[in-house]
């Protein structure tokens, strides 16, 4: 009898970067190496695309602030956002907490707060803030984008009446790519 383990790992492995290639494309996203990117860094990439198939509101501010509630939960990701910039505004990244959320154009939630999230996306209700979170059930919950790990991929679904209450308009594109799609009011 011949061992196959080793001809499926030969196969499946460029099969998964394939996959994972195709969706990076798909979003935008340029391809991360899965041996390179850890999941702080691939939320944070998911956080710098979600933005760009996102219109907001007329705005003068600058900069685009992603800020961070709670702990410290995109970790080296955070380091990442804040080398980048979105359509010529520099991003910066900082950590928030209780009500101060002044200024976020991004609100990103982590699973550790989740109890927190329908008084926070409330709070913010008509503040142009895209409120994205990777709480389990966070698009249920309020937050515009809910950010899930199915296997070894994130996948996302988007709360589009929890945006419009924003004033945020996403992309056909980005809801096209979307795990599901909620609209209810």
């Amino acid at each position: 009898m011949t061992d196959r383990s080793p001809f499926l790992r030969w196969i499946t492995l460029p099969l998964t970067i394939a996959a994972s290639t195709i969706t990076a494309l798909a979003l935008g996203i340029a391809p991360v190496r899965a041996q390179t990117a850890n999941e702080a860094e691939l939320k944070a990439a998911y956080l710098l695309n979600f933005a760009n198939f996102v219109q907001w509101p007329a705005g003068d501010s600058p900069t685009f602030t992603v800020c961070q509630y709670g702990s410290d939960s995109l970790g080296s990701g955070a380091a990442a956002l804040s080398r980048r910039s979105l359509r010529g505004r520099p991003i910066n990244v900082r950590k928030v907490s209780g009500k101060a959320l002044e200024g976020c154009d991004l609100l990103f939630i982590p699973a550790s707060e989740r109890a927190r999230i329908r008084d926070l996306t409330h709070g913010l209700r008509g503040s142009r803030v895209l409120t994205v979170s990777d709480a389990p059930g966070a698009a249920k919950d309020g937050a515009a984008i809910g950010l899930a790990m199915d296997g070894q991929k994130i996948v996302f679904e988007v709360n589009v009446a929890e945006a419009r209450r924003n004033n945020l308009v996403i992309s056909a594109k980005l809801l096209s790519l979307a795990q599901s799609v909620m609209d209810a009011p």
